[in-house]
Formats: structure tokens, sequence, C-alpha cells
């Protein structure tokens, strides 16, 4: 009898996996897509640099439900920097060959609100009897906006320039 239900619950398993919708993503698959993440390093002058880990992260969200997170292939400055760590994603509740909406989420330490949003992306799924549909990232790069960080020591001289101030109103 045991035997029966582990099996009854195995089948079930695999038929719900089998009628749900999957896709591809990773920012590097040639020839097609080729958008790598990069940060503007300095709006001003025009400069950027690639985002790399272990400092930022990714996230998809489909119908503002986070699906998944991964992370980029390399450090910053290396050949693999921008790239992300492919995933084979599933969405529930979306059939094979239905379209889903995808948004697309990094993460990081510098980056201005702590995230930014990419996206929406419209694609059909593949998933059951086809196979697993690149996400259409195209061939542009993603960039990234850096919120402006002080430096320790900026922070310290403002905090030390502010308790003088407060010390000598306080005399007076």
């Amino acid at each position: 009898m045991k035997k029966l239900i582990i099996a009854v619950a195995a089948l079930m398993v695999s038929i719900a996996a089998y009628g749900q919708g999957q896709f591809v993503f990773n920012n590097r698959i040639l020839p097609d897509i080729n958008a790598r993440f990069i940060a503007n390093t300095d709006p001003a002058a025009g400069t950027s640099s690639s985002i790399g880990s272990p400092d930022y992260t990714v996230q998809l969200f489909s119908a503002g439900t986070a699906l998944d997170t991964t992370t980029f292939r390399g450090a910053a400055g290396s050949a693999a920097a921008g790239y992300v760590t492919p995933l084979t994603e599933t969405v529930p509740n979306v059939a094979p060959g239905a379209n889903a909406t995808i948004t697309v989420k990094v993460l990081g330490p510098n980056i201005a609100g702590g995230s930014q949003s990419f996206g929406p992306y419209t694609f059909a799924l593949g998933g059951g009897t086809l196979p697993p549909t690149n996400m259409p990232l195209g061939s542009q790069p993603l960039t990234v906006t850096l919120g402006a960080i002080p430096e320790p020591s900026t922070l310290a001289l403002g905090f030390l320039g502010l308790g003088a101030l407060l010390a000598v109103r306080r005399r007076k």
C-alpha cells in the first residue's frame, strides 16, 4: 500500500511540473543574446564597468512573485563580469506555449535605492513537450545606475563637524 501511495504522489508531482512553462535566463547566448549588466561609474564622464560577484545578485519575478535568484559568473573586472549564472526557471500557473511576463531586478550595495528593475519582458514559454525558451534580452547592455555613496572618512568628518556645532551651540 505504501508503494502505491508513493507512486501516485510521484506521478502527481511530475504531472504538475509537466504542465508549467519554462524558460532559460542567460544574458549571454551568442549570437542572439549578449546583454551584459554594466554600471555607470561616472555618468558625467560616460565611464562604466561590468557588475560582478559577490556583491551583486539578480532576481526574477513573475506577476510580482519572486521566482529565483542567481549570481554573476565572475568578479568585477573579469571577462565573465556582467554575465549571470544561467537558470532554467519554471513559471507556476503558466502553461507551456503561453505568454509570461518576467521582470529582472539587480540587487547590490551601491545601486541607488538598493535595486534596479529591468523589463517587463513578455514572451512565450517552453516546457512540457517544448524545449525551454531563451528569455529575449537582446544584445544591448543593461545599465545599472549607482548611487553616490560617501567615503567613510567623509561621513566621519561630517559627524565630527555636526558634533562640534552642537557643542558650541550648547555652550551659548
